[in-house]
């Protein structure tokens, strides 16, 4: 494709970003047992006795907060508290329709605050004939186009094998340029190589720019598969990183929740450690969520890019991403900050040093900056920090740095081990 194609297909791309419609609300009261849940649902013509069907759910946070990435157009939605964890509507759980079973007009573009919605223990749906909140995501692959929200679109943990052609280089590199049609195909989300085990703990890999779980293949098949299993979390280049951190934590509260997790571990190689990063402070508020372990980041550049300023300042067509890997973005420096509270996870922090850079003078991976891989805020933050010899992507093969990560992993996991044991022992006296 010529230089300006692209650059057209990318404002078509970023245009079409522009027209998602969020609308974000609230429920409460939050003294109940139980998880609370909102559905959106399309308000077309229903049976008489039955609610309007569902087009997706979401899981709110601690505080009641909820958020829809959608199309342009009606909605209706409903709240309620899923007591037994199933993630279906039974007969004995709260449930009601929220403003006043009104229609929400959703434009494209527009970013909409609703009002808080009071559920109260003894709300009740006077029928559920026909509905059924899973059934929502059940898009077939032919009828993706079909899809009005984000989480029809989305794997939350599907068993796919990395040899699967949704994680070949060229769909990775091109999810930089068409991210919207990345998210129609329905490759983002969480995957897993086999069926979540109980008795293991997962580990959660997150890749780069341009790139694919498969990148990170070679740190995958290093797990002992006796205590660890992999997840790996596949998104849109393209996007904005904060975009794409939302949309993490979206997926990891209803994985948290579905399948009982305690803890588990993060490896993250260059822009997927921001991407880590961004989504750890927001969860960082002192919410009941699985334990983040440990976090161990390879050739992140926590500075960000001077060729994504260059690009921002200078191209006709910015990739949304470019906006925040930009050298002095407003993101970085957000994310460089010290948080004030909350719980960050432990921070390894790998970085790579073993080519040169485009210029002489420039220290560096081949790819990142070792500036802007060793800012003097994060390496405070983290507990701690190695050198290894290899380029910005050849630090995943590299021996050195896959015993590193073997070591800190079964360090970090033999302590959380130690700790549940300790207080599992409190709790029996």
């Amino acid at each position: 494709m010529s230089g300006g194609c692209m650059l057209q297909d990318l404002r078509r791309q970023v245009d079409m970003i522009d027209q998602a419609c969020l609308i974000e609300g609230a429920v409460g009261p939050l003294d109940h047992n139980g998880q609370l849940v909102m559905v959106a649902m399309v308000p077309g013509v229903v049976a008489e006795g039955q609610v309007p069907r569902p087009v997706d759910y979401t899981l709110t946070d601690r505080s009641g907060d909820f958020s829809f990435a959608l199309a342009p157009g009606d909605y209706r939605f409903l709240a309620f508290l899923d007591r037994d964890g199933d993630l279906e509507l039974d007969d004995d759980e709260p449930a009601r329709h929220a403003y006043g079973g009104q229609a929400v007009d959703c434009g494209a573009g527009q970013q909409l605050q609703q009002d808080r919605i009071e559920l109260g223990r003894e709300d009740r749906l006077e029928s559920r004939a026909g509905f059924s909140v899973k059934e929502s995501r059940s898009l077939v692959s032919g009828a993706m186009e079909s899809a009005v929200s984000l989480g029809q679109l989305t794997s939350f943990g599907q068993v796919v094998p990395l040899s699967d052609p949704r994680f070949d280089p060229e769909t990775a590199r091109n999810s930089l340029w068409r991210p919207v049609d990345f998210l129609r195909a329905g490759h983002s989300g969480i995957y897993l190589r086999e069926p979540l085990d109980a008795k293991r703990t997962p580990v959660l890999f997150i890749h780069g720019i341009n790139g694919s779980p498969r990148v990170l293949e070679p740190l995958i098949e290093l797990l002992d598969g006796t205590r660890f299993q992999p997840m790996y979390f596949y998104y849109a280049s393209g996007l904005r990183i904060g975009q794409v951190a939302w949309h993490l934590d979206r997926i990891m509260r209803e994985l948290e929740h579905r399948h009982s997790l305690e803890r588990y571990h993060v490896v993250a190689h260059s822009m997927g450690g921001l991407v880590a990063r961004a989504w750890f402070l927001d969860r960082a508020g002192g919410e009941e969520r699985a334990d983040v372990t440990s976090f161990i980041s390879l050739s992140t550049p926590w500075n960000g890019y001077p060729s994504a300023r260059q690009g921002v300042d200078h191209s006709p067509v910015v990739v949304p991403v470019w906006r925040d890997m930009a050298s002095g973005s407003a993101f970085l420096e957000r994310l460089s900050a010290t948080p004030r509270s909350g719980r960050m996870p432990p921070h390894h922090l790998l970085f790579s040093f073993g080519e040169s850079g485009w210029l002489s003078s420039e220290s560096s991976d081949g790819v990142a900056a070792l500036a802007s891989m060793l800012p003097t805020s994060i390496q405070r933050q983290a507990v701690s920090v190695f050198g290894v010899d290899s380029g910005h992507v050849g630090i995943v093969s590299d021996k050195t740095a896959q015993e590193r990560i073997e070591q800190l992993l079964l360090r970090e996991e033999s302590a959380a081990g130690r700790s549940t044991a300790s207080r599992t022992a409190g709790a029996s006296h």
